[in-house]
């Protein structure tokens, strides 16, 4: 594991990159947007970048005896890898200050570098609200680092704002102060996009050419007026940082593409960033994939933002990566017919009978909200709901509340999930209070993987919580090995 130091040491002399991973993510109180960057600097190898863009109405600005307002976060990040923590970091986030209160809190954003090797790794963020301990969010995935390759792109980052700056800070890069734009929505008002990215060479100085483009989702079709060629030579790694005016690209779905070949035209590598573009000039589908010209009858009749809200955010367990993104760029969007839009389209691109395939969806969301939903959670919000509209009702329910050692829990056995057999969710209640379970542990794949989830599950009254031992009436690790 690289120190501190060594990141210091980085960031006097290296340029940093685009955007590994670009996930929305959120919770129901504490909200943020985390998006993860991969970088690669010949002396030290692979380093991650993280920027958390913080949504400022969900967390708790307090006064100071002069009035100004400001929230106080304390945000944890941890990389492991085969139980051993390999990058581990603890601070605490201040918010800029705010002296209006009558107005929106801002969101504001926070970065952070991460020295890595090469490797997969078990990926943990939590924030808290240190004005409200119960303002939790969390966020755990499966972060895969690879710039091994000879030739290789880092990830694409977007930006909102730049400026020349001699500044020595984190958001310097070769000079200038870039301020990432932490979505891959692009409104109407958005008619330019600007983006930064590095392409690295192992091998000797050459001759290459370099192509960035806009292609679109649906059949991979390259957009011929959103193109650009430059021929380039270069050693090592080489700065982009370019724009492409996107005022007449229609609404839908596109890959931001930079592309690497050498002098025979072979290409070398290839980078690609998804985004989604409303443009009310020309307003196509959200998904262009298919027409959605079939439409849900019953969404004629909805006028109110918040209920055509509900309609969307209900079919994210459902959702692919894919979807998700766009979907939580429609909901960013507070647009009636846009939402409409996107909610047509994802039943028309997911079954050949919308109406018949969401009125048997609607059964079971009315089965979820009855048995998983909470005060603060709609079922559809709760891990146990989410599971069960992914994947649908378990084969079997192991329950145990009472067991002195452990935290309430849950067991769901699937006999059979795709080409998987045998397949299990464990659910646990470490609050002990209410009927929200959260998911502890699975074993299919995609899904929350936790090789510690026995010792999570009995810290319930252990006095070593980092060490399992074997406690009376603790049934878990049989019922889950039957």
């Amino acid at each position: 594991m690289k120190t501190k130091s060594t990141l210091q040491k980085m960031n006097k002399t290296l340029i940093i990159l685009g955007l590994l991973l670009s996930s929305s993510v959120y919770s129901a109180n504490l909200s943020a947007y985390l998006y993860m960057a991969q970088f690669k600097t010949p002396a030290d190898g692979p380093y991650v970048e993280t920027y958390l863009d913080i949504v400022g109405n969900t967390v708790n600005f307090k006064s100071n005896a002069d009035g100004i307002f400001q929230s106080k976060l304390e945000v944890l990040f941890l990389f492991k890898q085969n139980n051993e923590i390999k990058v581990f970091e603890k601070y605490i986030l201040e918010s800029p200050t705010v002296t209006d209160t009558s107005l929106n809190f801002p969101n504001f954003i926070d970065v952070q570098r991460f020295a890595i090797d090469n490797g997969i790794y078990n990926f943990e963020l939590k924030i808290q609200d240190l004005y409200d301990t119960s303002n939790v969010f969390t966020y755990k995935n499966i972060v895969t680092i690879d710039m091994s390759e000879d030739y290789t792109f880092s990830d694409i980052e977007v930006v909102k704002s730049h400026k020349k700056s001699s500044e020595s800070n984190i958001l310097n890069k070769n000079g200038v102060e870039i301020v990432p734009y932490v979505s891959s929505f692009f409104p109407t008002q958005i008619d330019t996009l600007t983006f930064y990215a590095e392409v690295y060479n192992n091998n000797k100085a050459d001759d290459f050419l370099l192509q960035y483009y806009i292609e679109e989702i649906k059949n991979k079709r390259i957009l011929n007026e959103f193109t650009v060629s430059k021929k380039i030579n270069f050693k090592k790694a080489k700065p982009i940082f370019s724009s492409l005016d996107i005022k007449d690209l229609k609404t839908g779905n596109y890959n931001l593409v930079l592309s690497l070949k050498s002098r025979e035209n072979k290409e070398l590598c290839s980078k690609r960033f998804f985004f989604q573009r409303y443009n009310n000039v020309i307003i196509d589908s959200l998904d262009n994939t298919k027409s959605s010209s079939i439409g849900i009858a019953e969404l004629n009749d909805i006028n109110e933002l918040y209920i055509i809200e509900d309609y969307v955010k209900s079919i994210i367990p459902i959702m692919d990566q894919r979807q998700l993104y766009q979907a939580n760029n429609a909901l960013d969007s507070k647009d009636i017919e846009l939402l409409k839009n996107y909610f047509n389209t994802f039943w028309n691109n997911y079954t050949d009978d919308p109406e018949r395939d969401w009125a048997i969806y609607k059964v079971q969301l009315d089965r979820v909200e009855m048995s998983y939903s909470s005060q603060i959670k709609k079922g559809y919000e709760s891990d146990r709901g989410v599971v069960y509209l992914k994947y649908g009702p378990p084969s079997d329910i192991n329950r145990s509340e009472h067991e002195p050692s452990t935290y309430p829990y849950e067991i769901w056995h699937y006999y059979k999930i795709g080409n998987e057999t045998n397949k299990k969710f464990i659910f646990y209640n470490p609050e002990l209070v209410g009927s929200d379970f959260h998911l502890l542990h699975s074993d299919v794949k995609g899904e929350l993987n936790n090789p510690s989830w026995q010792q999570d599950l009995t810290k319930r009254n252990s006095t070593n919580p980092n060490e399992l031992q074997e406690q009376y009436g603790n049934r878990s690790n049989q019922i889950y090995n039957r």
